[in-house]
This record gives structure tokens, C-alpha cells and sequence, in this order.
């Protein structure tokens, strides 16, 4: 009798160990599951009160070290929203994405990818495979979402390899001529512009120089006001035509080898006020090391 009783308390037991475990795991697949439904954190996002502040990420790939420190950092600022400007994994397999949304968990705030080169790879299969880890938008890799007067347009510069799909160039025309917000902000993986000592040359939107200025005179027409781009690993800003480019690929992925360049772990902090966009940008020791207004 007293063995049985000693059996029933073991069970007892391990069944009350098992339960918060099970309450915990159901937990961070809910919060990994939040960023993974695109459509639903626009629909999350629309609550969001001014002044509206995001973090902007990219290329975090395999920096399994970098990428949760500066995600703890972003996250203790408390942000409306997070964008990630693409390369979230270095390969696009299951196990890679698994890794990603793992160290994604703490996120609970509504999450916007961008499809970077790495999270496609260069078979039909490799962007199949990015499409099956969000719940996007009509299926697509590109959308838009508005958030207070900022209206959020993400691109998808992998469909053409540095090309923007013509599909994609109707789609982007007909929001444009119907948004009337104060702030246009656009986010692509590929930078249309480069530092002059780039590795990157080649390899983004300046493969096909007439197509990048064609979509650079397009924003210029349609009033955007900021495009953030990531794939070369550094931090970068510059003007063109009264268009702010930013390039923030400092997420995790190897670095640019020259730190007064650009090249160190960092993420952008951008807060939209009412007639003003202020910037910054912060490094993996928390330490700003740029500042932006945008008006």
C-alpha cells in the first residue's frame, strides 16, 4: 500500500512539473507565432499611438550572439513595431528558420520582415520555403501598412535579384497615388545606393543602374521621405534628391571591416512626431553614434 502511495505522489508530481512547462512552451511558440502573422500585425499595428517608434534591424543571418543583445536593447525601448530588413538566416532550411523565430521569442510587439537575398537563396524552392515561415499579405513579399500619418511601404528587391518585378511596380504606383500621409517611408533588402568602398557593388540595385533610377525618380515623385536598405553589413546614410537612404545591415552577420565606416552592430531607433521624423542610431554597447531629422 505505502509503495502505491509512493507511486501516485511521483506521478503527481512529475504531472505538476510538466504543466508549467507546457504552459511556458505554448507561450513562446504563441509569441513566435505573432511575428510569423504579418497580416494580423498590420491589423495590430493600426492601435498604435503617436508619437509611433519603431526599430529597424537587418542581416542578423547566423549572429546567434549579436542579434539577441541588440534585440534585448530594442526591446527595453519598448517600440510600436519591429522591421527587419532581410537576411534573417543565412540558408533558407527549416532548421535555420527555427533557429531564427528561437531567438526571435522575446518579441511580442508587431514584426515586418523584409525578404532578403539569404532568406530566398537562388532556387523557386528557397523562396517556397520563405513564404511558408509568414502569413503575408495576399501571399506576397511585398505589402504596405500605415501607422498614424507614416505609411510603410515594404518591397521585395529578391523576386528580380535586384530588380523590382513589374507586378510589383503597379502595385507600388497604384498605393502611392492613393496615400495621402504626411510620412512615406520605404524598406527594401538591396540598397539602391552604395558607399564608394562597398563590397556589395554589383550585387544590389545598382545591377541594373536604369532600373534603380527609375525607382529613384519614382520616390522622388511620390514624396517619400526615408528608404531603408540592408544587405551590405554597415551603417550608411546619405541624401539624394531630398530622399534620406539608410543602409542598417549591422544585425549580426560579419561586419564591414572598418568601424569609422559603418561597420559595426548597431539597429535604428526612428520616431515619427508630428511634423518630423527624429533618428538614431545605436550600437551593440548601447552608444549612439548618429542622429537624423527628417522633415
Amino acid at each position: 500500500m505505502k509503495n502505491l502511495r509512493n507511486y501516485f505522489k511521483e506521478k503527481r508530481l512529475r504531472f505538476g512539473l510538466i504543466l508549467p512547462c507546457l504552459f511556458l512552451c505554448f507561450a513562446f511558440d504563441s509569441y513566435a507565432g505573432s511575428i510569423r502573422e504579418v497580416s494580423k500585425n498590420i491589423e495590430r499595428v493600426q492601435s498604435s499611438v503617436p508619437p509611433v517608434q519603431f526599430a529597424v534591424i537587418g542581416d542578423s543571418r547566423d549572429g546567434e550572439k549579436v542579434y539577441p543583445q541588440l534585440l534585448a536593447r530594442i526591446l527595453e525601448r519598448k517600440p510600436d513595431f519591429i522591421i527587419h530588413l532581410g537576411d534573417m538566416v543565412n540558408r533558407p532550411t527549416e532548421k535555420e528558420w527555427q533557429q531564427f523565430f528561437h531567438l526571435s521569442r522575446p518579441i511580442t510587439v508587431p514584426f515586418f520582415p523584409v525578404a532578403g537575398n539569404h532568406d530566398v537563396g537562388i532556387t523557386p524552392r528557397g523562396e517556397e520555403m520563405y513564404n511558408k515561415q509568414f502569413v503575408l499579405p495576399e501571399g506576397k513579399a511585398y505589402y504596405s501598412f500605415h501607422v498614424g500619418q507614416g505609411f510603410f511601404i515594404i518591397l521585395d528587391s529578391e523576386n528580380g535579384k535586384g530588380r523590382i518585378s513589374d507586378d510589383q511596380r503597379h502595385w507600388l504606383k497604384e498605393i502611392m497615388e492613393s496615400s495621402d500621409f504626411t510620412f512615406k517611408l520605404a524598406f527594401l533588402h538591396r540598397p539602391l545606393f552604395l558607399p564608394a568602398d562597398s563590397f556589395k557593388r554589383g550585387s544590389t540595385m545598382d545591377k541594373y543602374p536604369s532600373d534603380r533610377d527609375q525607382l529613384h525618380q519614382f520616390f522622388v515623385k511620390a514624396k517619400v521621405n526615408a528608404v531603408f536598405a540592408g544587405d551590405d553589413h554597415r551603417y550608411d546614410r546619405r541624401e539624394k534628391d531630398g530622399i534620406v537612404y539608410i543602409i542598417s545591415g549591422g544585425g549580426g552577420a560579419p561586419l564591414h571591416p572598418f568601424k569609422e565606416r559603418g561597420g559595426y552592430f548597431h539597429y535604428v531607433w526612428v520616431s515619427i512626431q508630428t511634423d518630423w521624423i527624429e533618428g538614431e542610431v545605436v550600437d551593440l554597447e548601447g552608444q549612439v553614434r548618429d542622429r537624423f531629422v527628417i522633415k
